[in-house]
């Protein structure tokens, strides 16, 4: 869909608006011009009319008829004048016209007065005037297309006027625009020749202040994009760093098992092999998981979920690498509900056991706990706690904020892990708006780690 310009759009709403009050004014003062114009013409007649009785001597016999008038010098005959008088006597005997006036009463029932009439089949416009005796009547007329003629004449005038005007309005209101719309302008010309990346905020000095809301809002995402690309470019040279070694290792060991001389050594050198492989293909795992989550490039598919039951269903994958590496693996979970994307908490609580597994010494202890809060219960709406404890080394107090940022790792620990999981794990429980927390793990030893969820109408425990 083709884009109007805004310009444009703006300079028609107000010209648009201008035109319209123009036409609803113009309806109205050419409706009193119109009005007051017939007035004009009548207060002329009657001023003539009146004029012309009073000039008539009292006394007066008026025995005669009217007859031919005196001839112009310089005109050859009586001309008909559109303006016309006549003075009768009785109402009965016309004694003086103009020339070229009717020889009827230009008012027929000589009611004094404005009146339109139709004498000899043309409109006249009439004022009528008697004296005191009524037996004298003056009527003067003019015809009504000279009238209507006076006021076309006198609209037309005032088309022009205002056609003319609305113009000027209009070359106005387009200079005004783009003058106001130059900053903008400007601002888009700016952008369109930034190099690439260049994520500077835009200056707001010059900008009209309506659209400083804009332009701080188009500067926040501009800081996020920063971020953002800051963040994956970090993201992308710990991730090649991370992998170089184990991928030199990965070599390593190849390189040993093809020199073995006999099948000891090359089931030896094998079985490093494909510790350093598992490892490869679990950091792998966790950078396509991070990098996922970081993306946010669709919005979450969020559903309720009962917590209890997730959490036996990825405990079971736990069970065979548990009795295999001598751990004990204990539930105590009840059933919850939460909000969230089940694929997100499945990641999150896979890192917390695989930590916990891998971090606990054979014939350690990994709990897995999950509920409503129990100081919440009465609530409406209860919040649900996931907890992941072992019995393991664990992490000094000091350290503790520090191992869910990316690829940290805690100093003096026997097993060599990723750096990952857990900063996945915050990640995953800021976007589901629940608070991680840590303390110590089982008897005093090892690590707790708690994660609270926000809950949703709370409907009871359930045992």
């Amino acid at each position: 869909m083709k884009s109007r310009s805004f310009n444009a759009q703006l300079i028609l709403v107000i010209i648009g608006v201008i035109a319209l009050c123009w036409t609803v004014v113009l309806a109205i003062v050419l409706t009193q011009f119109s009005l007051n114009r017939t007035s004009t013409w009548d207060e002329k007649l009657a001023a003539i009319a009146t004029q012309l009785l009073v000039t008539i001597p009292a006394g007066s016999h008026f025995d005669g008829r009217a007859g031919p008038g005196l001839q112009l010098r310089d005109s050859p005959g009586a001309e008909r004048a559109p303006l016309a008088f006549q003075i009768w006597i009785d109402r009965s005997r016309l004694i003086a016209r103009t020339p070229g006036a009717p020889e009827s009463p230009l008012q027929p029932d000589f009611a004094e007065g404005s009146a339109s009439t139709l004498v000899e089949g043309e409109k006249w416009r009439v004022y009528s005037v008697s004296d005191s005796t009524r037996r004298v009547t003056v009527q003067v007329g003019n015809l009504q297309s000279v009238v209507d003629a006076d006021m076309r004449h006198e609209t037309a005038h005032a088309l022009i006027l205002a056609t003319t005007l609305l113009v000027i309005a209009g070359f106005v209101m387009w200079f005004v625009t783009l003058s106001a719309l130059r900053p903008v302008r400007a601002l888009g010309s700016a952008m369109r020749h930034r190099r690439s990346f260049d994520f500077t905020a835009l200056p707001l000095d010059r900008l009209p202040r309506e659209l400083h809301p804009l332009v701080d809002s188009f500067n926040h995402v501009l800081r996020q994009l920063d971020e953002a690309i800051e963040g994956e470019r970090r993201f992308i040279g710990d991730a090649a760093h991370e992998l170089r070694t184990p991928l030199s290792a990965l070599q390593a060991q190849a390189e040993i098992a093809l020199r073995a001389t006999n099948p000891q050594d090359m089931e030896v050198a094998l079985k490093k092999l494909l510790v350093v492989a598992m490892r490869v293909t679990r950091l792998s795992e966790q950078l396509l998981d991070l990098a996922r989550i970081n993306a946010g490039a669709k919005a979450p598919l969020r559903t309720q979920a009962d917590l209890s039951k997730l959490v036996q269903h990825v405990t079971q994958e736990f069970e065979v690498y548990a009795s295999q590496n001598q751990r004990s693996l204990f539930l105590d979970v009840l059933p919850c509900t939460i909000q969230c994307d089940i694929d997100e908490i499945g990641i999150l609580l896979r890192n917390l056991m695989h930590n916990a597994m891998r971090f606990t010494t054979e014939g350690g202890s990994v709990l897995v706990r999950c509920g409503y809060e129990s100081h919440s219960q009465a609530k409406a709406v209860s919040s649900v706690y996931l907890e992941v404890v072992d019995d393991g080394p664990g992490v000094p107090a000091a350290e503790r904020e520090a191992i869910f940022e990316r690829f940290h790792r805690v100093a003096g620990t026997p097993v060599r892990g990723s750096g990952i999981g857990l900063s996945l794990v915050a990640g995953i429980a800021e976007s589901h708006n629940a608070t991680v927390e840590t303390d110590a793990g089982l008897d005093g030893r090892g690590l707790l780690v708690r994660v609270v969820f926000p809950g949703v109408a709370f409907l009871g425990r359930q045992d």
